[in-house]
């Protein structure tokens, strides 16, 4: 039998964030990275406006499960997905002690394998935050399962790591490391680290994407109905020690955030962009 050729990056994909799973909260929770909390809040934010309460969702990378949870709480049903078992079974967790769990199923599935979650399924809405499409070999995949998936109408939300931000090409140049500025240009697959207290640092295969490279795979069945930078003006989560180091110098530049992260040429240079797209 001839092998599938996405399981190779699959595996190496749900394999690292199996070893960072119990201690990924810790790095990159509310209380541990304050500009992680922004951009999450600001994502949650355009989600909870998007999806009322009553709609049934599906989320694609539920990671630790905050968003599922604060969906719940907000009045949606939420069937959430992770290509890893650990990630998943911490959502689980965290929807038990939050007593959600009947509106919270979580399972670990690839996103172009949706179709597994039978042809009867009909969902009001569905998301996928913080880059879990950077991951994604098989977007195409996970486009035509979508649109088996969701009803007519219904929105996409998704936060991709673009192939160009001003803040991190910008900072890298002022501090004379070049490759670093431009990395995100490199095409096709490159290896991100991702390091978390107690775990050590993984090596994630991740590519990134620009909005046409979304537009152009989900373009048969959804159209752009907007985008969003997070991080324009403001540092990268990785660099929080100095937005904590300087936090009343950088709230002063929220306002411009907000005022520019979704006009042109802007709206395309963020750290993340968030692009909702409807179902044709």
């Amino acid at each position: 039998m001839a092998l599938n050729p996405m399981e190779a990056p699959y595996s190496a994909i749900a394999e690292a964030f199996d070893v960072i799973a119990s201690n990924y909260d810790a790095t990159y929770g509310p209380g541990a990275n304050q500009l992680m909390a922004w951009m999450r809040d600001e994502n949650l934010s355009l989600l909870q406006a998007t999806f009322p309460p009553g709609f049934h969702l599906l989320e694609i990378g539920c990671g630790t499960g905050d968003e599922a949870i604060a969906l719940a709480q907000h009045g949606c049903r939420v069937t959430a997905t992770d290509i890893s078992p650990a990630m998943v079974n911490i959502t689980r967790e965290k929807a038990e002690s939050a007593g959600l769990s009947d509106h919270i199923s979580a399972m670990s599935l690839p996103a172009a394998r949706l179709q597994e979650l039978g042809s009867a399924k009909s969902f009001d809405g569905a998301y996928a935050s913080f880059g879990s499409l950077n991951c994604e070999p098989d977007l195409e995949g996970l486009a035509a399962a979508l649109a088996s998936l969701l009803s007519p109408g219904a929105f996409f939300v998704c936060s991709i790591m673009p192939r160009f931000s001003l803040f991190e090409t910008l900072w890298f140049l002022a501090h004379g490391r070049p490759v670093e500025a431009f990395r995100r240009r490199k095409p096709g697959w490159q290896q991100a680290s991702i390091t978390t207290q107690g775990s050590g640092s993984v090596e994630v295969p991740v590519r990134y994407l620009s909005t046409s490279d979304l537009t152009k795979r989900f373009g048969s069945s959804f159209v752009l109905q907007q985008a969003i930078s997070l991080g324009l003006v403001l540092p990268p989560p990785y660099l929080d020690d100095i937005y904590r180091n300087n936090r009343r110098f950088w709230d002063r530049l929220v306002p411009l955030e907000y005022r520019l992260r979704d006009s042109w040429p802007w709206k395309h240079f963020g750290d993340h962009i968030v692009l909702k797209m409807q179902k044709i």
